[in-house]
Order: C-alpha cells, then structure tokens, then sequence
C-alpha cells in the first residue's frame, strides 16, 4: 500500500505545523493534572473522545522502534486539531506515556485489539485513525517497513478490507489533486 500521497502528506505537514507550536500556557500543571485525573469535564471528555484514536498514531509513532520528534509533533498536531485546541501539551505527554506503558505492559496486538474494539464499528473513526496513522509514518519523511506492516495491521484490525484501504488512500490523493 502507498503511504506518500499529495494529501497525507499535506495532513502530516498541518500535524507538525500544529505540534510544533507550543501550548498557551507552558506548566508542568497540566501533566499533574491529567495523572490525578484532575482535568475538566470538557478536557476529559475530548481525551476519551480522542483517545483509541491518538493511541493508534502512538503505536505508528513507535512501530520501528525509533520515535522521531517529527513523529511526535504529528501526534501532538493531530490530538490539538481533533480536540480543538483543548488539550494541552502537558496532557498529551502524560496521554503519551501512557500509552508507552500500554504498550510495553500488553504488547502491540493486545493494544491493537483494544483499539479496534472501541472504533471498528464506527466506519468513519476506523478510517480516520487509519488515515492520521498513515500521516504519522511519514511525518519523518521515511515509512520503515514495520511501519508499512503496521498500517496493513491497522486496516486489517479496524475492519478495513485492502481495497478501501487502498481507496482512502486512493482518495486522499486525489483530494490534493483538485
């Protein structure tokens, strides 16, 4: 499957854009906050909202081993634009230790089964993790191997056959031609 089309590479481009900027407000509070679950009712509903679906771009972030600040201004990018601007900085670093212990507590196929579990069923979440993990393999400019295999893994765990797999893709670049 072709990762680099105009489109997911226009995605990663607004994603780092995005993560790169810092958060209004530079504390360790909001780190503090987010492990004592102190967060507001509004924050902790856009973490739960978003949160199978920032840990699959997690697990893409981290699937070669190597997890390359590009990859992680991404991630960052992508968890502020799906949270409009909600959660800050110090949330999604606590958010991505977590899932860092997820991942060495369960390894990646129980995680994985735990995050199709709560998206595969909705269509357009699946796909939308789906198309952001893309995004997130090529936010350093170089899709590994394992990062291929992940993204098949992905579509394979999200219910999503090889050739919408392929269509979403397909469709994506298209979109950045127009």
């Amino acid at each position: 499957m072709i990762l680099k089309t105009g489109t997911i590479e226009r995605l990663r481009d607004a994603l780092l854009q995005s993560g790169r900027r810092p958060s209004v407000v530079l504390s360790s509070a909001y780190e503090t906050l987010t492990r004592e679950g102190l967060l507001s009712p509004e924050e902790a509903n856009a973490l739960s909202r978003v949160d199978p679906l920032a840990e699959a771009m997690f697990l893409m972030m981290s699937a070669d081993g190597v997890v390359a600040e590009a990859e992680r201004d991404a991630v960052r990018g992508a968890i502020r634009g799906l949270t409009d601007n909600l959660l800050r900085t110090g949330t999604i670093n606590v958010m991505l230790e977590s899932y860092a212990e997820r991942l060495r507590e369960q390894g990646r196929d129980a995680r994985l089964q735990e995050i199709a579990s709560e998206i595969a069923e909705e269509t357009s979440e699946a796909e939308g993790a789906f198309a952001l993990s893309a995004a997130v393999a090529l936010a350093d400019d170089q899709i590994t191997a394992e990062e291929n295999e992940l993204i098949n893994q992905l579509a394979e765990w999200f219910g999503i056959s090889p050739e919408r797999a392929g269509e979403i893709l397909d469709q994506l670049e298209e979109d950045g031609d127009t």
